[in-house]
């Protein structure tokens, strides 16, 4: 059962249980939600989804989008009790015991790695878009240096350095959303432009794939939405958590709606779906393209290179934390457990940096094919994760009874019922599908390689 809440610390409290600084405010908790959702799993997984699901592919992004409403409202209703940096690795803990709590975080961790390694292999295929020659693998090296340098500041400084990633990403979304709603109008009103509502059935149907195209590109949206779990973890770093997570909970559902399904149906009406497909580069950037603004695609391009740089620097920073949470249940070596003067976790954040590095040397072997794979190959742990979150919540919700919550979850157990059976019509899907397959093997593989480990090594690290 989870612990009392009056043993968490006070709002005011300056330094957690864990030992970690509570230096993040309520504002870049809320934009930190928005950042660690919006990455290149956005702005580029988009196009791949969309080359192969056609105009469906927005039924998969407002699916998504209503399972990452149901994790966050269940994931809320645990954090504001137990605000801690284990976060669901924790609460799978108390509530499905210790080994299902340390596979939990494990395989949070491993999706974190997967997904900042396709992150650096999208962020050199975007600096083609200026630099052709220049090998995809070099952008990326230099990027995984940069944001394991700033994961060594103080976490103010992460939370600064975030806070205006999130605002470029906002900016970048809104232009584009803008954009494409004037040109839908446009064309409405007698412009030469092809766009509005037929788009989504006037170039092959909405459905140009079958029903195997929204089946295949399910993995890619999933790896989309996935990370915004993460901002339960900063609840160990968290000045006031008990204002400031339901705040950024309640907020980031609405923002989810606007920021990803809003932007993926503008460009569904602004442009022939076609002509934005087929190309290493984002949607967001051709569709400036074709319209004959290359300034403002380079601007957007540049902004979208920044949102990977966001969302890997939030991945080293979650993982990173992950490591140190299990290091402090004594699952993982006590070395992970040290922090520097600045109360970060510096051994985390270095052993995880070095795991995202195997990203660079598949780059480098495989440029044109990486993303899809280590894209495909995290969304397995995305489901485990957020499965295991609404699993929590229901054994949570059974064990305190009638107990009045904080932050309860509306809709008693019927809503995370709900999310875990569209769950396994997600994982179903990308079961079936031969292209995405893989990301079911790998997170087999990882999960075995997690169970061994614990019979095996776990349990001896956790002997007096």
């Amino acid at each position: 059962m989870f612990k009392s809440s009056s043993r968490t610390p006070h709002p005011r409290s300056r330094i957690s249980r864990d030992g970690l600084k509570r230096a993040l405010s309520p504002r870049q908790i809320q934009l930190l939600s928005v950042g660690g959702v919006i990455g290149v799993g956005l702005f580029y997984g988009s196009g791949v989804a969309l080359t192969l699901a056609g105009p469906a592919v927005v039924l998969d992004y407002v699916v998504g989008g209503i399972v990452v409403a149901i994790v966050m409202r269940a994931l809320g209703e645990m954090t504001v009790e137990e605000p801690t940096a284990g976060s669901f690795s924790r609460f799978a803990e108390n509530t499905m015991g210790p080994m299902m709590g340390f596979i939990t975080g494990g395989m949070w961790w491993f999706f974190w790695v997967s997904t900042v390694m396709s992150e650096l292999a999208a962020i050199g295929l975007l600096v083609q878009f200026w630099v052709p020659a220049l090998p995809a693998w070099i952008p990326g090296f230099i990027a995984l240096i940069l944001f394991t340098f700033a994961n060594f500041l103080h976490v103010k400084v992460f939370g600064s350095i975030e806070v205006w990633f999130a605002l470029l990403k906002i900016f970048a979304i809104a232009a584009f959303m803008g954009l494409g709603v004037f040109l839908a109008i446009r064309a409405t009103f007698g412009g030469q432009h092809m766009a509005g509502i037929p788009n989504l059935w006037r170039f092959g149907g909405f459905f140009p794939h079958g029903f195997s195209g929204p089946l295949q590109a399910f993995s890619l949206v999933v790896l989309g939405y996935s990370g915004v779990e993460t901002l339960a973890v900063t609840a160990g770093e968290t000045a006031q958590p008990e204002k400031s997570i339901p705040r950024a909970i309640n907020n980031v559902t609405w923002r989810i709606a606007i920021l990803y399904i809003g932007s993926i149906f503008v460009m569904l009406i602004a442009f022939p779906w076609s002509a934005l497909v087929g190309h290493h580069t984002s949607p967001y950037v051709l569709l400036f393209t074709r319209i004959g603004l290359p300034l403002a695609a380079t601007i957007i391009n540049a902004i979208i290179i920044t949102s990977g740089l966001s969302s890997s620097n939030t991945g080293l920073y979650g993982g990173s934390r992950m490591l140190f949470s299990l290091s402090l249940q004594k699952r993982l070596p006590k070395t992970l457990e040290h922090l520097s003067p600045n109360k970060v976790p510096i051994h985390a954040v270095l052993v995880t940096g070095i795991a995202m590095s195997f990203g660079i040397l598949l780059t480098y072997l495989a440029p044109n094919t990486v993303y899809v794979w280590i894209s495909s190959a995290a969304s397995f742990a995305a489901i485990w994760t957020w499965s295991t979150i609404l699993v929590s919540e229901l054994i949570f919700k059974k064990r305190i009874g009638p107990r009045a919550l904080k932050f309860p979850i509306p809709g008693g157990p019927w809503l995370p019922i709900i999310g875990l059976i569209l769950l396994a019509g997600i994982l179903l899907a990308i079961m079936i599908s031969p292209l995405t397959s893989i990301s079911v093997w790998s997170g087999i593989a990882w999960l075995l390689f997690l169970i061994v480990y614990w019979q095996v090594r776990v349990k001896a690290i956790s002997k007096p």
